[in-house]
């Protein structure tokens, strides 16, 4: 197939490139900097705009969003968070309504955050939307990518495990001593290994009958005290450190929410597709993750 992807150079794209180009797949990524990923990452073609594509397209991963814990959340930052996603999503989606031939299947960036803090809640693709910014963003830019009139799947994905993305600052912070829980550690931590996220993606890309949301998540969510217990075990670093609740809410103010809501997401429509985890417990994976380089 000749797939697009934005959004192609970040920590999920750089994997979905590799497993897609591994196949013998036909990988056209659309980044800012083209010329200068394209010498250090493989891809079929890099391209700085959707109007150097010179042939159909067959699919569309849309990947494409700004960081949302790189920078506080000033009005400026939640504008360009909101355009990283949603008007960059517009924009895709209204190339692509002009091009001869739209592509069969557009599978659109989401994530759990659409629930938001639901506490002991099982939340599955069914569950209803969170009220907070953060869930009226991932609302609206699911909304966004529903516009194309294609086979549309959302990736709600769930907190990535593995070699950079969200264990990268929490890695060091281990092994030296400093993990531990966030606030009582309570709160409900939905998880996937990336090997997982890749192979779910590549599961729907390839079922003509999947479409709508999916949460992209491990079947078995834990409690963040749990997680922290396991990062420990898995490093054999004590965990001792808690920051507490209102600590992190004065430090963060409202992207605490991200950090100690809970959101215990449940991936029941892949689990009926009869997709198959190869990580399916948290230990498991922070051990395939973890031990080769844990004495790095």
């Amino acid at each position: 197939m000749r797939i697009l992807i934005t959004g192609g150079s970040g920590f999920l794209g750089q994997s979905l490139t590799h497993a897609l180009l591994g196949r013998g797949d036909e990988v056209l990524i659309l980044s800012r900097d083209a010329s200068s990923n394209a010498r250090n990452k493989q891809a079929t073609q890099w391209l700085t705009s959707l109007d150097e594509i010179d042939a159909p397209i067959d699919a569309v991963f849309n990947l494409t969003g700004a960081n949302l814990f790189s920078r506080p959340w000033t009005k400026a930052r939640k504008r360009q968070l909101r355009d990283s996603r949603i008007a960059l999503t517009e924009s895709l989606v209204n190339w692509l309504t002009k091009q001869t031939q739209a592509p069969r299947v557009l599978l659109s960036g989401s994530a759990i955050g659409f629930y938001g803090d639901q506490g002991e809640q099982e939340l599955t693709e069914q569950s209803v939307q969170g009220q907070d910014w953060a869930a009226k963003l991932v609302a609206d830019w699911e909304g966004a990518a529903a516009k194309l009139g294609v086979r549309t799947v959302y990736l709600r994905t769930g907190l990535v495990l593995g070699d950079g993305g969200l264990l990268q600052p929490l890695r060091p912070l281990f092994k030296c001593g400093l993990g531990g829980s966030l606030g009582d550690g309570q709160f409900w931590y939905s998880w996937i290994h990336l090997q997982d996220w890749v192979n779910a993606a590549l599961y729907l890309l390839d079922h003509d009958n999947a479409s709508g949301p999916y949460n992209l998540t491990a079947p078995t969510p834990v409690r963040y005290v749990q997680f922290a217990k396991d990062m420990g075990k898995t490093l054999h670093r004590p965990v001792w450190l808690t920051p507490p609740a209102w600590f992190l809410k004065l430090l963060l103010r409202e992207q605490a929410s991200l950090l100690l809501g809970s959101t215990k997401a449940l991936p029941q429509r892949l689990e009926q597709a009869g997709f198959q985890w190869q990580y399916s417990q948290l230990g498991e994976a922070l051990e395939e993750i973890l031990k080769p380089t844990q004495n790095s």
